[in-house]
C-alpha cells in the first residue's frame, strides 16, 4: 500500500484529504505542522508528500528543501494559494514534482496523485530530451522527457528547426517524466515565441490540469493550443 502523508496548518483541509485518500486506498498520514510532517516522514518515509506552502513555523518550501536534503525519491507535490505563482514557481526551482491550489478540487487532486505515481517508477533526476516521433505521424511530434531547467535553451528550438513541418503544426508532447521550473519555463516560452514567428501553430499536448494552470498563468495559453490529459474515473 502507498503511504501518502499530507502537511496542513488547516483541520478541514487535512479531513478532506483524509477522506479522499483513503479511499483510494492510500496509507494516509497527516501532520498540523511543518516539524511534525518532517517527524513523520523521517518515521515512516511516505513515497508521496502533499505540503501546504503557508504554515506558521516551519513552511511548506522548507519542509520541501529538508525532506529532499534526505536524499529521498518521495514525490513531493506543494498546496500553493490560489493563483500564487510565485511560491508555486520556487517550488518548483526546488525541484518539487508538483503543485495544487487551494482550494484543492478532486480534478488537481487526482491529477497529481496519478502524476506522483507514474514518476515513482521512473529514474530520478532524467535528463532533458525531446525525441522526434519517427513513425506514424501526421505532423512532427516532440515528446519532451526528463526536467526542462532551461539550461540549453535553443536546444529545442533546433531541433524543431532542423524538422520539415509540412502542415505547419508541431506538436509537444510532455511525458510523465517532464518537469520544468522557472528557467526551463522561460526557454519553452521563447522556444514556442520562435516557432510561432515562423507562422507554425504549436500545440501542447498531454498536459496535466495542474501544469495547464501554471502555463495559463504564464500567458503560454494565448501562444500555443494546451490540451489537457482528463484523469480516468
Amino acid at each position: 500500500m502507498i503511504k501518502v502523508l499530507v502537511i496542513d496548518d488547516e483541520k478541514p483541509t487535512l479531513s478532506m484529504f483524509r477522506l479522499f485518500l483513503a479511499a483510494y486506498g492510500y496509507d494516509v498520514y497527516t501532520a498540523q505542522s511543518g516539524l511534525e510532517g518532517l517527524e513523520i516522514f523521517k518515521a515512516h518515509r511516505p513515497e508521496i508528500v502533499f505540503t501546504d506552502i503557508k504554515m506558521p513555523g516551519m513552511d511548506g518550501l522548507t519542509v520541501l528543501r529538508k525532506i529532499k536534503a534526505l536524499g529521498t525519491s518521495s514525490q513531493i507535490i506543494v498546496i500553493t494559494g490560489h493563483g500564487d505563482l510565485e511560491k508555486a514557481m520556487e517550488a518548483l526551482d526546488m525541484d518539487a514534482s508538483d503543485f495544487i491550489n487551494k482550494p484543492v478540487d478532486r480534478q488537481a487532486l487526482d491529477a497529481a496523485l496519478s502524476r506522483a505515481e507514474k514518476r515513482r517508477q521512473l529514474p530520478a533526476d532524467m535528463p532533458f530530451s525531446a525525441t522526434l516521433c519517427s513513425a506514424g505521424c501526421h505532423e512532427p511530434v516532440f515528446t519532451l522527457s526528463g526536467r526542462f531547467n532551461g539550461q540549453d535553451p535553443d536546444m529545442l528550438s533546433e531541433q524543431i528547426a532542423r524538422t520539415q513541418v509540412s502542415n505547419q503544426t508541431v506538436t509537444l508532447e510532455l511525458d510523465d517524466s517532464f518537469s520544468i521550473n522557472r528557467s526551463g519555463l522561460a526557454a519553452l516560452t521563447r522556444t514556442i515565441q520562435q516557432v510561432r514567428r515562423q507562422n507554425i501553430r504549436v500545440v501542447l499536448t498531454h498536459v496535466s490540469c495542474n501544469y495547464s494552470r501554471l502555463f495559463k498563468m504564464v500567458g503560454l495559453d494565448k501562444l500555443a493550443d494546451i490540451r489537457e490529459t482528463r484523469v480516468e474515473e
